[in-house]
This record gives C-alpha cells, sequence and structure tokens, in this order.
C-alpha cells in the first residue's frame, strides 16, 4: 500500500515539474520576444523617413540568440500611412513562433508611430 502510495506521489510531481518547466518556457520565449521586438523597433525608428517602407524594413532579421530561443521565428513588419496624417507612420513589428510540436503560437505585435521631423 505505502509503495502504490509513493509511486503515485512521484507521478503526480513528476508531472508537476513538467508543466512549470514548460510554463517557465514560455514566459521565457514571451519575455525574449517582447524584448526583441523593442530591440527591433528601436533599429527601424531610427532609419531616416524615406527609408521607413515596409519593402525597406523586410530585411530587418532577428538576432542570433533570439533566434535560438523562438524555434521557426518570424518577423513581419508593417508601414502604413494615413491621408490624414500624411506625416505620420505608423509601423507595426508582429513576431511569431512555434511551440515544441509545430504549431505557430499566438503571435506578439509592437507598434509605434514616427513622425516626420522639419529641418
Amino acid at each position: 500500500m505505502a509503495a502504490a502510495l509513493v509511486g503515485t506521489l512521484l507521478v503526480v510531481c513528476l508531472k508537476l515539474v513538467a508543466s512549470v518547466t514548460a510554463q517557465r518556457r514560455a514566459a521565457d520565449q514571451r519575455a525574449c520576444a517582447m524584448l526583441e521586438l523593442g530591440n527591433v523597433m528601436e533599429r527601424v525608428t531610427a532609419r531616416p523617413w524615406a527609408e521607413l517602407t515596409t519593402d525597406a524594413l523586410s530585411s530587418e532579421t532577428l538576432s542570433p540568440s533570439a533566434e535560438r530561443q523562438l524555434p521557426g521565428a518570424e518577423l513581419k513588419i508593417e508601414v502604413t500611412t494615413s491621408a490624414d496624417e500624411p506625416d505620420a507612420k505608423r509601423i507595426t513589428a508582429t513576431l511569431c513562433w512555434q511551440d515544441r510540436s509545430g504549431s505557430l503560437l499566438a503571435p506578439m505585435t509592437l507598434t509605434t508611430w514616427r513622425f516626420k521631423t522639419v529641418d
């Protein structure tokens, strides 16, 4: 009876440890993704006004450490302008990656506005 109880507790503890490990990995990946999006956005907004186009920003890549930590990561940057606000560009960076089973996780998105400066 005692052996069965100890065996059951051991199985429950192992499942708990596996669950905590998976949750910790997911939290680490989300933190890495948000940090990487912030870094990408800093590089993008530092570019000259004329270079802020979706085509020009398609060459942006992730850091090697983010690529290692976020399997199958895909970065997409979109720049939009509005006829109402011609001196402003909305820049949206989206990052998605895969979980261990290869399914895409919910993407993280960071958006900023860049305004044309008067020289």
